[in-house]
């Protein structure tokens, strides 16, 4: 079983190249657009790159994020992508991956 973790990492750095150059910057805790908390750290997606994300992973893991009752809204941190993902595969919690 793939884990979820290094594929959703992947994924963005391939949609923003500009944050690919060290995967490791990248972390469960990383705000998919802003930060509510100081020194958090920010990916700042756009509303088009985040849509990429979404299909780039429904491709990947052959889920549909609509069937799932998974709201975009609440996706905020790439560790809501993953644990939302794993829910979705039917898959271990995000600490398993």
């Amino acid at each position: 079983m793939t884990e979820v973790l290094p594929v959703v990492v992947r994924a963005i750095s391939e949609i923003r190249p500009d944050l690919g150059g060290n995967p490791d910057s990248i972390t469960r805790e990383s705000a998919l657009f802003y930060a509510d908390e100081p020194g958090r750290p920010v990916l700042g997606l756009d509303s088009m790159e985040a849509l990429e994300l979404l299909v780039v992973l429904e491709r990947e893991f052959g889920v549909e994020l609509a069937d799932t009752g998974i709201r975009i809204g609440d996706l905020q941190t790439v560790g809501d992508v993953v644990d939302a993902l794993s829910g979705a595969r039917g898959g271990a919690p995000s600490e398993a991956l």
